[in-house]
């Protein structure tokens, strides 16, 4: 059994011994892939010389008398940025916008409306014109014609925007127009035929045996072919030929009702989504002569539009994820002699007016390089009207430089929200400067790496033996082999139970030897067959006889 603790003791500190070897191995490994980064040679065995080198690796950071090498560049709505030079200066524009339109005002003439039918009503009024006081149409309904019963006239002008509207939002908006109207109030009579002509309303002194007469005014806006179309101002009349108490014979110079300004505002985005620059506005007269007696007669003196007025005003709206940079490429880093050990780059920035952070509060300044974004930015909320450094010890690119490849290096704005502005702001840079170092390794390969692994691996196993020994010679070896005995059983020592093993008597032992060693002479002498007695006598004067019985005596 002790035996059996002691191998197991053994086979432990081997394993211990073994996990330890593999635990290093497996270190070196790992260490060796997080090197990857560096050259083979670098991770070779060598004795080498280590060179430092590097420095600005840009030309013209203070864009001093041009902007070359440096080149610009844009992602995203094109129209939401520019860029431009200034002595000494980049810059980046971000191109706000405000107009109004007021295009259709006053009183309307012949040059800008054109006269056109109503495709609902395509019959015409009797005179219709545009003069001075604007657009006018009158009318005489005499029954039994029927033919001219409802009339309408149009005046319509196409609109084209001067910019886009996919790219602005419309702010506010109205419209108001003006009209009058007379008419003659005198009935025709109730089945009399005689040459009063007088438009049927609401109150007359006759009552109405269904519908009166009425006429419309309307402004109208459309898309170009007229699948869409909004009435945004209107009057229909009630009273307006009333004969008396009181006779209402003329409406006044009135405005007309109007929608409310968000759907004003709603109707105008519709049509602009459907065509980007067009869209037309109509103006619009409808007669409705209804049959009331008989020989009935319908006399509309002067109808008319004297004035209207559409304005809106509308903001240039900035595209979210909209890019602008200032880039220049530089020289490549090419060689597996050649380690990158820093890289940082400074510049200096400001804005010509304030950013408006509620509107964009997360647009910011980025530094690319090849195209990878270093994690620190600067929100253009900070930016000043005077130039201050972008980072005072500036920006450590070290990790993003490349090696054989060209280092492409780009400061960049990025629009991170969607927000409407009514101005060009400009951001600028300056002293832009970017800064590499590297070792140029030079010397004689002596090894190769799986030489270096396994240099490593028995320096390891060495260590481990060494220390497997320090830990033997700690517990055990330092101690005298009595000593090691006493230690090895001194757990044993405050068991209260007897030990597992027999103790064998004194008499036992000794017959057991005797036995034994009497066995061999045994077989080279004769002994005869009598039974004989031997008397043994032990020290204390003890005797005992034991017989035998045996073969011939001996000779």
């Amino acid at each position: 059994m002790i035996k059996f603790f002691r191998k197991k003791k053994i086979i432990l500190y081997l394993f211990c011994i073994t996990a330890l070897i593999l635990l290093n191995a497996l270190i070196i490994q790992f260490n060796q892939n997080q090197n990857l980064q560096y050259s083979e040679i670098d991770r070779k065995l060598k004795s080498s010389t280590a060179i430092p080198t590097g420095g600005l690796w840009v030309d013209n950071p203070g864009f001093s008398g041009t902007y070359q090498p440096w080149f610009p560049q844009k992602e995203g709505d094109l129209t939401d940025v520019n860029t431009s030079y200034t002595p000494n200066q980049a810059n980046f524009e971000i191109l706000g916008d405000e107009r109004a339109f007021s295009e259709v005002s006053g009183t309307p003439t012949s040059q800008d409306w054109v006269q056109n039918l109503n495709p609902l009503f395509p019959v015409l009024p009797d005179n219709v014109t545009i003069d001075e006081h604007g657009c006018k149409a009158s009318h005489l309904w005499q029954d039994p014609d029927d033919t001219n019963q409802t009339t309408s006239v149009h005046w319509e002008q196409i609109i084209t925007m001067p910019v886009d509207m996919s790219d602005y939002v419309i702010t506010s908006a109205s419209v108001s127009a003006v009209f009058n109207a007379s008419v003659t109030t005198k009935p025709g009579g109730a089945g009399v035929q005689n040459s009063n002509y007088g438009i049927d309303a609401i109150n007359d002194t006759y009552p109405q045996t269904g519908d009166y007469d009425s006429a419309r005014f309307y402004v109208l806006i459309s898309d170009l072919l007229g699948n869409e179309i909004y009435e945004i101002a209107w009057y229909q009349t009630a009273y307006l030929g009333q004969d008396e108490f009181p006779e209402i014979s003329y409406i006044a110079d009135s405005f007309m009702n109007r929608v409310l300004e968000e759907a004003l505002i709603f109707y105008l985005t519709s049509l602009f989504d459907r065509d980007n620059f067009h869209f037309k506005v109509t103006l619009g007269i409808r007669i409705k002569c209804v049959d009331n007696w008989n020989y009935d007669n319908d006399k509309w003196d002067s109808l008319r539009i004297k004035a209207c007025d559409l304005t809106f005003d509308y903001k240039k709206k900035i595209d979210q994820f909209t890019k602008i940079s200032w880039n220049q490429e530089g020289e490549d880093i090419s060689g597996e002699n050649k380690i990158i050990t820093n890289s940082f780059l400074t510049f200096k920035y400001k804005i010509d007016q304030s950013w408006p952070e509620l509107l964009s509060p997360n647009s910011e300044i980025r530094i690319l390089l090849n195209n990878n974004t270093h994690p620190e930015t600067i929100k253009l909320k900070s930016a000043i009207t005077e130039f201050q450094e972008a980072k005072v010890d500036g920006f450590n690119l070290t990790s993003l430089v490349l090696k054989d490849v060209d280092i492409l290096l780009s400061i960049q704005i990025f629009l991170a929200d969607e927000f409407l502005l009514n101005q060009t702001l400009t951001i600028s840079i300056d002293d832009a400067e970017l800064w590499i170092y590297y070792l140029i390794i030079l010397g004689d390969i002596t090894g190769e790496p799986g030489y270096f692994l396994w240099l490593m691996i028995i320096a390891a196993i060495a260590a481990t033996l060494i220390g497997g020994y320090f830990i033997l010679y700690q517990r055990i070896l330092k101690y005298p082999i009595p000593i090691r005995k006493v230690r090895k059983y001194r757990k044993t020592l405050n068991n209260e139970s007897a030990p597992a093993k027999s103790i064998t008597s004194r008499d036992s032992a000794f017959n057991k030897v005797f036995k034994k060693e009497t066995s061999t002479t045994s077989k080279l002498l004769k002994l005869s067959t009598t039974e004989k007695s031997i008397k043994i006598s032990d020290k204390l004067g003890n005797t005992t006889i034991e017989k035998t019985s045996g073969g011939a005596e001996q000779n």
